[in-house]
């Protein structure tokens, strides 16, 4: 950006700013009428320039539109420095949250290629399964189960969670073709099968049962019938309510 003013103390012509950030100076104009940036410096004859730190204060402006502010409830968050840190720190904190979220679906997904890339060849209920995994359950679990998620996904690795990405939905899917066929739920198949999804549940939560009910409320929530018309919901869970009831009495 080329200044107009002296070394010490750049300025900006309302025309120039308007170039180099991409505004219209009609623009530039309505944030000065409102007294959102104010130009502040002016020429001999009365033309507007702006300061180092007007370019600030507008930086802080199209940040804030970004938030989805409006410029009145931006105006009142500037005439008040403690209110613009106070909406910036809890921004910030939002998007740390939702880039964490990303970075986990990132990792499944790269999980899914990297399967569908080998050997693993899935049937059609073991797919969705799979990719059922993938549908965000945030909104069922507290700040707190999250935590303890994210605990958990740390002490087992790079490399455990990909082993246990890989191997739970197909699990979970054999267990569903066992509830499809109606198979005894104390037959002994049946039984391995329900053991190891509980044994991946608890390497899974930390074993807490807090988490595994949000998460099997969350199952609930998204019950949906597959091309077979078996509904993923109440019939799966009290198929596994049953095999896990046989599975402790044994």
């Amino acid at each position: 950006m080329t200044g107009t003013g002296g070394e010490k103390q750049p300025l900006w012509s309302v025309g120039a700013l308007a170039r180099a950030t991409g505004l219209t100076v009609r623009t530039l104009h309505h944030y000065d009428e409102l007294g959102l940036l104010r130009a502040g410096a002016r020429t001999r004859s009365g033309h507007r320039r702006y300061t180092e730190h007007d370019l600030q204060r507008l930086y802080q402006i199209r940040l804030l539109r970004q938030l989805g502010m409006s410029l009145e409830e931006i105006g009142d968050v500037l005439a008040d420095p403690a209110a613009l840190r106070e909406v910036l720190v809890g921004h910030l904190d939002q998007l740390d949250e939702q880039a964490g979220r990303l970075d986990a679906l990132r990792s499944r997904t790269r999980n899914l290629l990297e399967q569908l890339d080998g050997s693993w060849r899935p049937e059609g209920g073991e797919f969705l399964t799979a990719l059922g995994r993938m549908t965000t359950i945030d909104q069922y679990i507290t700040d707190e189960q999250q935590a303890v998620l994210d605990e958990r996904a740390d002490a087992l690795g790079p490399e455990g969670r990909k082993l246990l990405d890989a191997e739970w939905p197909l699990v979970a899917a054999k267990l569903v073709r066992h509830c499809l066929a109606d198979d005894p739920v104390d037959d002994p198949e049946v039984q391995r099968t329900t053991r190891r999804l509980f044994e991946l549940g608890d390497l899974f939560t930390g074993g807490d049962p807090a988490i595994l009910q949000s998460m099997l409320g969350f199952l609930r929530e998204r019950a949906a019938p597959d091309d077979r018309g078996f509904v993923f919901g109440e019939d799966f869970l009290d198929y596994l309510d049953r095999a896990y009831a046989a599975l402790r009495e044994n």
